[in-house]
């Protein structure tokens, strides 16, 4: 769990075009929520697709990295994996 200093809310003034900042209204009025609560939940979902790509790149680094010998190995255990999935759900 989250430690309580992490949990505490802070208050931060940002510059936001004027578009932008419709948007939110229209969103947060929609939702019936406050302004900082979508932004909020727009800056988490900010966060999580960074993380997300993150991880895709580091998955693509491994894979351009791998030998010629080590991806025939990867596509032999995938094979071996699709097979097997399949006698399971056949079964």
């Amino acid at each position: 769990m989250p430690s309580a200093s992490a949990l505490r809310k802070a208050k931060l003034t940002v510059t936001i075009s004027g578009d932008v900042v419709n948007k939110i209204d229209d969103i947060a009025k929609e939702k019936g929520t406050p302004r900082s609560q979508i932004m909020e939940e727009a800056l988490r979902d900010w966060l999580l697709k960074c993380k997300k790509r993150a991880i895709e790149k580091d998955i693509e680094a491994y894979y351009l990295s791998l030998t010629e010998n080590e991806k025939k190995e990867d596509r032999e255990w995938s094979w071996i994996a699709a097979e097997s999935s399949k006698r399971t759900w056949n079964d």
